[in-house]
């Protein structure tokens, strides 16, 4: 699609959006606004939108804490329209938990997403160093800063409880705990409903003195159809009705009691559940976050499994990211098996590993910078330079910039090497489309018939959603090219619509005639909100083209693709041995065959063979792996032609 023709596709309706965005910027303590519809034209949304902001306005020598940084929020043209699954918000910054600091962002769910859209803004943008702890407060067209001395150093459960206790209970909220403020690296910014985002945000806003941004709105956006949008919204829950009651711990200590949902969302979720302990109380846990103390509490003989529940609530409450306190404690075990760590160089007692009382005192020591948390603060891998060789070489596989390293690794499932490749985090959402699936089909291997997802449901769903007929084939690089292709885009494009990953893409489906899902279910949700007449093909388009613009950020940040498109080392040498929700790493043969590839590498030929293509495939030059000006001007970025070429047509990058 031209620049012409997406600005017909998407032209200035406000259909979905109220076409405003805060700008406020706190060291002067302005607040203005930015058209949003330019954007929207260009972008889509969310994950569009707002890199695209960063680009305008972020400098590229700017660090993380510096006052040019900019905090970027941004929802999508469905956000609180009822559309199920898109209750999303997109957050984007400059990350001071990659090594070096570098663009990032984060995806969080909730009700603040909404709350923003409902208060008469499609998003927000926070730059400068507030004089003096403040919070942000936004409701039905306003906005205001407001003294945020009483909360400043408060937990992410009393800034809540404060809030809404002064602006009403309908009030919603994204802050960051005491972890944040002390300028931790892996801080999280949190929302209510147990809502988060890593990359390290949480210290970004720390590092402003803005202590929370809280929403409250009554205001609701136009749709175009909303008789159209009720009959996708309810085939969109009767296809993916599935099992959610997904309970990980002791049912005799730890019930599940029903879903967590976010705003307006009746879709089946098994990522975020409310659970009830032996001692009544409920709480919400999601996902990964869940699981961060969960082995060592259940390794350790008369602990209560509430333990491992209210390891993920302190997190939460200290806005400490779960996937890098997991990293650490995996890293204090292993040091103190190796004799590196012991309790007097720590702090603390090796013994109580497995107890309330060791996480307790690890996390405060970390959150607060007491003793060696104050280098634990850092991140680990910062930890890692300062310790020395000795430290690093006890790190695990699954120790990187940003989330998890090693979850759904390329040795298991080849594509996800290249979701890996280019990307400056972990691609988590990427990574789902392709786990999910095959741990439904393992389920259903395990259990015939409790998931609609049988080798000929898989086969055909690849080929469907991944653009190529091999693409289903895990031992075999053909195909996998086009698939990352087609998963990156969708992605993209979903992220900016702001659909939930917990749901989306429909892939497969108890409902259907063929157990089949459906790959036009987004674009015909987006035209019932929008009025516009998008299809598939659109969409993805849309998703290659914000692709190119982080790309492009990226190497204006100093990404080198000779050196960084690549993925770690441990891919290529260490044999996988499991994998979550496939324990055997089983992977569909052809007809009825289950192979598994459990002691598989990543062999770096094959790499290298579908890197390549992948190059060719997104009209790159293979040579350098920069777009070329004939795709640029494809896709609406001529603008960007500048950090790829110099005036000679020579490609040229920042030093790291």
């Amino acid at each position: 699609m031209d620049e012409d023709k997406k600005a017909d596709d998407l032209n200035s309706s406000s259909y979905g959006w109220w076409g405003k965005i805060l700008k406020v910027d706190l060291s002067s303590e302005s607040i203005t606004e930015i058209d949003t519809l330019p954007y929207a034209d260009r972008f889509l949304g969310g994950r569009g939108i707002a890199p695209r902001l960063y680009w305008e306005y972020v400098p590229a020598a700017a660090g993380a804490f510096d006052p040019e940084n900019h905090l970027i929020f941004m929802t999508g043209p469905l956000t609180a329209t009822g559309a199920q699954g898109a209750s999303r918000f997109e957050v984007v910054g400059k990350s001071p938990m990659l090594m070096p600091e570098g663009f990032c962002y984060g995806n969080m769910g909730g009700f603040w997403g909404p709350g923003l859209k409902r208060a008469g803004f499609d998003g927000l943008m926070v730059c400068g160093k507030a004089r003096r702890p403040v919070y942000l407060f936004i409701s039905d067209g306003k906005a205001k800063l407001q003294d945020a001395d009483i909360i400043h150093l408060e937990g992410v459960k009393q800034v809540g409880t404060y809030l809404k206790q002064k602006h009403g209970k309908n009030t919603h909220f994204i802050t960051t705990g005491p972890a944040g403020m002390n300028l931790c690296r892996n801080a999280n910014l949190m929302t209510d409903n147990e809502g988060s985002a890593t990359g390290g945000f949480g210290a970004v806003l720390g590092s402003k003195n803005l202590k929370a941004i809280a929403v409250k709105g009554t205001q609701s956006p136009r749709i175009s159809d909303p008789e159209e949008l009720k009959q996708l919204n309810r085939l969109t829950i009767k296809l993916n009705q599935r099992e959610a009651s997904f309970n990980p711990f002791p049912e005799d200590q730890i019930s599940h009691a029903g879903k967590a949902s976010c705003f307006q969302c009746g879709l089946d979720c098994i990522m975020r559940s409310t659970f009830k302990t032996r001692s009544n109380r409920e709480v919400v846990r999601k996902c990964q976050a869940m699981f961060v103390y969960f082995s060592w509490v259940m390794g350790r003989p008369g602990e209560p499994a509430e333990t491992a529940l209210d390891a993920t609530g302190l997190c939460n409450n200290l806005s400490l990211c779960t996937m890098e306190m997991n990293n650490i404690i995996q890293w204090i075990s292993a040091g103190y098996k190796a004799g590196y760590l012991s309790d007097s160089k720590t702090g603390l007692e090796i013994d109580k590993l497995g107890t309330w009382e060791f996480f307790e005192g690890l996390c405060n020591m970390i959150a607060y910078r007491q003793g060696f948390g104050d280098v634990l603060a850092e991140g680990l891998l910062r930890a890692g330079e300062t310790l020395g060789m000795e430290a690093k070489n006890l790190f695990a596989n699954e120790v990187a910039g940003v989330g998890d390293g090693a979850t759904y690794s390329a040795r298991e499932y080849l594509m996800n090497g290249l979701l890996y490749a280019f990307e400056p985090r972990q691609p988590i959402a990427m990574l789902h489309e392709i786990s999910r699936i095959i741990g439904y089909w393992v389920m259903n291997l395990q259990y015939p018939g409790s998931t609609p997802v049988s080798a000929d449901v898989y086969r055909a769903a690849a080929a469907r959603f991944w653009g190529h007929e091999k693409a289903w084939d895990l031992n075999s690089h053909e195909g996998k090219a086009m698939a990352a292709t087609r998963i990156i885009d969708r992605t993209y494009a979903k992220d900016s619509l702001l659909l939930c990953d917990s749901c989306w893409p429909l892939m497969f489906s108890n409902h259907t005639k063929d157990k089949k899902g459906d790959t036009t279910m987004e674009a015909r949700i987006f035209n019932a909100v929008t009025g516009k007449n998008l299809d598939e093909k659109a969409l993805l388009k849309y998703g290659e083209t914000i692709f190119n613009q982080q790309r492009a950020i990226l190497l204006r940040e100093g990404w080198d693709p000779k050196t960084d498109d690549t993925v770690a080392e441990f891919n290529f040498t260490d044999p996988v041995q499991t994998v979550f929700m496939n324990p055997e790493v089983l992977v569909p043969g052809e007809g009825d065959i289950v192979l598994s590839r459990k002691g598989q590498t990543l062999d770096r030929e094959v790499f290298k063979k579908m890197r390549d293509e992948f190059y060719q495939l997104r009209g790159w030059n293979p040579e350098t792996g920069c777009p070329t000006a004939k795709k640029l001007y494809e896709l609406g970025l001529s603008d960007l032609d500048s950090v790829f070429h110099d005036p000679g047509g020579k490609q040229h990058f920042r030093n790291k």
